[in-house]
Formats: C-alpha cells, sequence, structure tokens
C-alpha cells in the first residue's frame, strides 16, 4: 500500500450499472477524473444483490487502483442503474453502496440509467438521450427541469430495438423460416449454428433451460446486423423495425416536453447502437423522419462519467460551472 497516496481532496463518485457491465468513475471536485474502474453486469434483476455487490465492488476498488489512491468514501455518490425503477430496488442499491463504503447513506443518489446517459452524451445540457444496449429505452430534460422516461419496460414487455429484442427476432425469423410462414433467411441457419442444434424443435427447450437467457438472447444480435449488412432482407426489416420503435420513443419523450429554438439534441447510445455503425444511422434516419427539428449528436462522453456530472451536481447542490463539465469531459478521454 506504500505506493498509493494518501490524501483527504474530497472526491464525487459516478457508477453507471447496465445489462453487461459496471463502471466506476471517480472525480475531484473540479471536475478532474481520477481513476475508472470496471466490473460486471450492474443489472440488480439479472444477477441478484449479492453478484450486484461484487461487481460494484470490484470496479469501485480498480478504479481506486487506476488513480493510485487510497479509498475513501466520496462526498457525493450517483449510482445510474438498470432495473431501478421502483423505490424498493432503489433501496436495495443504496445499502449496497453504503456497505462498500462509496459515501455516507445521505449522500448516495440512486437513478435509472438513463439519467447518466442524458448527462453524459449531452455533457450536462438538456435534450433527449435514447439507449439502444442490451435493452432500450428513452429519456428526456428540458431547460425548465421537466423530465420524462420512454419505454424501458424490460424484455418481457418492450425493449424494442435493443439487443435483447434483436436478438429474439432473429430465433422468431428462424422458426418462421423453419415453418413455412416467413420469408427464407440465413437467420434460421445460423441460429441453429449458433445453439448447436441438430432440429430446429430443439431451440425452445435450449433458450428456456439455458441460465441468464436474457444476455444469451441479447448475444444473438450480432447475427442480425452481420446477416443485415451481407444483404438478408429479414435482418435489414427487423433493424428497420427496432429503429421505427426508438425514433417513436423519441417523438414520444419530445411532445411532452418544451423545447426552445430550431433543435432539439438527441444522443444515442448504448452498446449496439455504438457498436454497428450502420444501426445507429438507421436510427438517426428514423429520428429525423418522426422529428425533424432533431439533432442526432454522438455522446459527448460515458454514461459513467455522466453519473459523475450528476455527482458533482449533488455535491455542489446545483450545476456547478460549465468549466467543471468540460473538465470531465476533457479528462474522461485522456484515460
Amino acid at each position: 500500500m506504500s505506493d498509493f497516496h494518501l490524501d483527504a481532496e474530497p472526491i464525487v463518485v459516478g457508477v453507471d450499472g447496465g445489462g453487461t457491465s459496471t463502471r466506476v468513475v471517480i472525480a475531484a471536485l473540479d471536475g478532474t477524473v481520477l481513476g475508472t474502474g470496471e466490473g460486471g453486469s450492474g443489472n440488480l434483476h439479472d444477477v441478484g444483490e449479492r453478484i450486484l455487490q461484487e461487481n460494484i465492488e470490484l470496479a469501485w476498488r480498480l478504479a481506486w487502483r487506476d488513480a493510485n489512491r487510497i479509498p475513501r468514501p466520496a462526498v457525493a455518490a450517483v449510482l445510474a442503474m438498470a432495473s431501478v425503477g421502483t423505490g424498493g430496488n432503489r433501496e436495495t442499491v443504496r445499502r449496497i453502496a453504503e456497505e462498500i463504503g462509496l459515501a455516507a447513506v445521505d449522500s448516495i443518489r440512486v437513478d435509472i440509467d438513463l439519467v447518466a446517459a442524458l448527462a453524459g452524451g449531452l455533457g450536462g445540457e438538456p435534450g433527449i438521450a435514447l439507449i439502444a444496449g442490451t435493452g432500450s429505452s428513452c429519456y428526456g430534460r428540458d431547460a425548465f427541469g421537466t423530465t420524462v422516461q420512454v419505454g424501458g419496460w424490460g424484455s418481457l414487455l418492450d425493449d424494442v430495438g435493443g439487443a435483447t429484442w434483436v436478438g429474439t427476432q432473429a430465433m422468431v425469423a428462424a422458426i418462421r423460416a423453419f415453418d413455412g410462414r416467413g420469408q427464407a433467411t440465413i437467420l434460421e441457419e445460423r441460429v441453429m449454428e449458433r445453439f448447436g442444434l441438430g432440429n430446429m424443435r430443439e431451440l425452445l427447450p435450449k433458450v428456456d433451460a439455458e441460465a441468464n437467457v436474457r444476455a444469451a438472447r441479447a448475444q444473438l444480435s450480432r447475427l442480425v446486423t452481420v446477416a443485415a449488412a451481407e444483404g438478408d432482407e429479414v435482418a435489414i426489416k427487423i433493424l428497420r423495425v427496432g429503429a421505427d420503435a426508438l425514433a417513436e420513443c423519441v417523438a414520444t419523450a419530445h411532445r411532452q416536453l418544451r423545447f426552445d429554438g430550431e433543435g432539439v439534441p438527441v444522443v444515442v447510445t448504448g452498446g449496439l447502437a455504438e457498436n454497428v455503425p450502420e444501426y445507429r444511422m438507421m436510427i438517426h434516419g428514423a429520428v429525423s423522419g418522426v422529428l425533424p427539428q432533431a439533432q442526432c449528436i454522438p455522446p459527448v462522453t460515458s454514461n459513467a462519467s455522466g453519473a459523475v456530472l450528476e455527482a458533482l451536481c449533488d455535491a455542489y447542490g446545483g450545476r456547478p460551472e460549465s468549466e467543471v463539465a468540460v473538465r470531465v469531459v476533457q479528462t474522461s478521454f485522456r484515460r
């Protein structure tokens, strides 16, 4: 431990917990990012309390190691997490954060992951954030402080346009082609290869019996994006339907908010949209089609850094000076 710096500099911490990973960012009160760390899934619903605590703690410890400092509580901590739509789930995550030592319980805020997506995506400015990752959702905030969420109902009821939905549609297209009810598609063969099936009828017990089914379905989204790039009509249609559904979320959020001026900034984020440029451009086109004043832009910084921006707001008791937000963005990219 002698190689680590010992200091009493006040810090804030932001946590971004998604279906795939948990990221922690530690920053000074002037916005300088000091360290980052990453652990496993941050979705309470998927992994449960024990695993979630292990994943957050790992990311927390790695962030302090990256900062070359001894861990200590933050003056403000914001955990922007998947599956915290209920008060009970937020209390669970808040208790976990306190037990790990992120901050005193009254200095911990737990919120939906979209809050960090918007803050990081637009550098703390008003606008609309659209997530197309493992799941999908939309969140907006106008200059008057009004916020609205559209979507985010989970893979059973919604998540249209996200990786889990896209992957599920790969299986739907495959079984429909197998039955003869649907158009022929290379997805039929590739779904069988992916699961090692001798017969398509083996698919249902396979996806019903496997652990972490949601993650497995999300991974199938790559079959669709690759097939679409190869010109498969069914795969292309799946992505178009997904893009249109995501655009509908943006338009719905916009109707409930007040934006002055000609342009409405819309940031599209999430692993699926960010890692598949063709799909991202399809989403941009669909959004522009239903909301011509939308200005689709890439994220200014990461969701985890967005959580830090929110933590700085809590520490300052309001939005800090613009140079603080700028420093978060600049120092995030240097790491």
